[in-house]
């Protein structure tokens, strides 16, 4: 087919796209921290109270009627319930999983539709599913900590502890650890350049290494000189893995493990291709450029005819796995069910994992925007949050902290791209207001 073969690079650069342009948007705010969107319409707030009137002949009084702990976590199960059923119902994702943690509370739980279009077997709370990008703040953690022991500084060059990195490139000795992890190197993204693809369209069932894009990045010119601006990228990440691997004499997945997960009590959560979970992740489905690059574009057939809202869809976990599942790693590669995501959310700013000043640290944006280290940090209708998107072939998700309310939330769907108006984005705004509201309303309830 030679159609087929002359654009075979272009299968795996969109595949490849999704893992970062659908976890960035266009910067790292449209779609890893919704922007604020005062009109979004929310669900019926849990925190209201009810009322009871009492009515005399000469005066009408109203008596505040405060809801205790329980109703308002059952309401608030019951709104959330509601919230993610209806956004799902919306843009059709086979499956969604969420899970969220107000202080004090066990977390709440919630999984709707099916790990398969054809199996239809019902999706639970404890399967497995891919949070691409989200990845990057849990690494970013642990660079964190790191810097913390004395084991690196933030504000050296990266040169220091990979010596022969990006050897050729134009600032290889000027590039600090800190612009790796705000987005400020002028690094190209290699998931938007189809020349980076061709190298790998030939090899989608072999494991790719950080050294092969590394090395790609060496060759390319730089965007900016370091620190003059920012572009989300993802080989930054890459490379601090590397980093803190030859710090600590340790894999990357051991420290994020050690450092991160256990510390969080997030047992349920691997970093591929170190690692992976003991099952296999749900069905991730993929629509519109999705699905033409997974048949058409390198000639497979579509022996399913799987559709969603009336369009086709590609089963993205019947395609090769191994380049997928190897290309992200420290910037993209965790897989998880996900309650072990809103754990480590959770810890990572709630004290357990690190320090205040570590938290003030990263979530202090570079240059004018909203993105620190490996986190943007936006005010989502008003509502401060951290947050950090991520998107892989197959999966959209998001993962979230309100630092005023000490609440932590994650999600992950398995449909990408999802329709406009209803993307992770558009449910974060109005799970974010449902999510404080219950916050503010449970602390009233404790006074």
């Amino acid at each position: 087919m030679l159609v087929a073969r002359r654009y075979r690079w272009i299968f795996p650069a969109i595949l490849s796209l999704s893992l970062v342009v659908s976890a960035c948007g266009g910067g790292a705010e449209e779609a890893e921290a919704a922007p604020a969107d005062d009109s979004a319409t929310t669900s019926e707030s849990v925190a209201t109270t009810e009322k009871a009137t009492t009515t005399t002949e000469a005066t009408t009084t109203t008596v505040a009627v405060e809801e205790t702990e329980e109703e308002i976590l059952a309401n608030l199960s019951s709104d959330l319930e509601q919230l993610v059923g209806d956004w799902q119902e919306t843009n059709g994702a086979p499956a969604v999983s969420v899970s969220v943690r107000l202080p004090g509370q066990e977390p709440i739980n919630f999984a709707g539709g099916v790990t398969d279009l054809v199996t239809e077997e019902p999706v639970a709370t404890d399967d497995y599913f891919r949070i691409a990008s989200i990845t990057k703040s849990m690494t970013a953690a642990v660079v964190l900590q790191l810097a913390g022991e004395g084991l690196l500084e933030l504000d050296e060059p990266v040169q220091t502890y990979l010596p022969a990195w990006l050897d050729g490139y134009e600032y290889a000795d000027q590039i600090t650890i800190r612009q790796l992890m705000d987005h400020t190197n002028g690094l190209k993204e290699y998931a938007f350049d189809p020349e980076f693809y061709t190298l790998a369209s030939e090899r989608l069932e072999t494991p790719i290494e950080p050294e092969e894009i590394i090395d790609w990045l060496a060759d390319q010119q730089p965007l900016f000189a370091p620190g003059e601006q920012y572009s989300y990228e993802t080989g930054g990440f890459l490379s601090l893995g590397r980093v803190i691997e030859q710090v600590t004499g340790n894999s990357a997945a051991e420290e994020m493990r050690s450092r991160i997960f256990e510390p969080a009590g997030a047992e349920n959560i691997y970093l591929t291709p170190n690692e992976f979970p003991p099952e296999d992740t749900v069905n991730g489905y993929g629509r519109e450029l999705m699905y033409f690059a997974a048949t058409g574009l390198i000639g497979r057939e579509d022996p399913d005819g799987l559709t969603i809202n009336g369009e086709p869809v590609a089963a993205i976990n019947s395609l090769p796995q191994e380049l997928l599942r190897s290309s992200g790693w420290t910037g993209g590669g965790n897989e998880a069910q996900v309650e072990s995501v809103s754990a480590v959310f959770a810890a990572m700013f709630n004290g357990t994992i690190l320090s205040d000043e570590q938290i003030e640290e990263m979530t202090t944006p570079a240059l004018q925007g909203s993105y620190g280290l490996g986190i943007d940090n936006s005010e989502i209708s008003g509502v401060r949050v951290y947050s950090h998107g991520g998107g892989v072939p197959g999966f959209r998700s998001q993962a979230g902290y309100l630092p005023e309310h000490d609440v932590a939330y994650a999600l992950s769907s398995t449909l990408i791209p999802l329709p406009a108006g209803s993307d992770v984005g558009d449910l974060q705004t109005e799970l974010v207001l449902l999510l404080a509201q219950a916050a503010e309303a449970l602390a009233e309830a404790s006074r």
